[in-house]
């Protein structure tokens, strides 16, 4: 009879606990119900749309992606046509008014064309990125 009556208390101890557990779980679901409010979206300015800079990025990174054919013999700091067709983009980059994602998104080809064959090309174009100015970037 002791037995079962220490059984019994102890499916009692288990089934409120399963309860607490449960009602805690229901709150904290709770809790992440309500929807946040929409946030307008950004707006896109017309003063940023640089056609001739795009272009001109463009034609950077088809001259980085001509260099970086060339043969190379050392690989860590590229050869003088690598380098110089990367601090031409870094200054254009730089320069031109493009937006931040723009921006980011040509380093990113950039850095495709290298194909390993400058380091050092590759780690100032990774120093370039306008990373901690991206969110919600709507100017130039």
């Amino acid at each position: 009879m002791k037995h079962r009556h220490q059984r019994l208390l102890y499916a009692g101890v288990v089934i409120r606990t399963l309860a607490i557990i449960g009602c805690a779980a229901a709150c904290l679901t709770a809790c992440g119900a309500a929807k946040p409010p929409k946030a307008s979206p950004p707006t896109t300015t017309t003063s940023c749309v640089s056609s001739k800079a795009n272009a001109k990025l463009a034609a950077d990174v088809a001259a980085m992606h001509h260099a970086a054919q060339l043969p190379t013999k050392n690989t860590l700091l590229g050869d003088p046509a690598i380098n110089h067709a990367t601090d031409r983009f870094l200054n254009d980059v730089a320069l031109l008014p493009v937006s931040n994602l723009v921006r980011n998104r040509m380093i990113d080809h950039a850095i495709g064309t290298l194909g390993g064959t400058c380091e050092q090309c590759f780690q100032a174009l990774e120093a370039a990125r306008p990373i901690p100015n991206i969110r919600n970037d709507v100017s130039c």
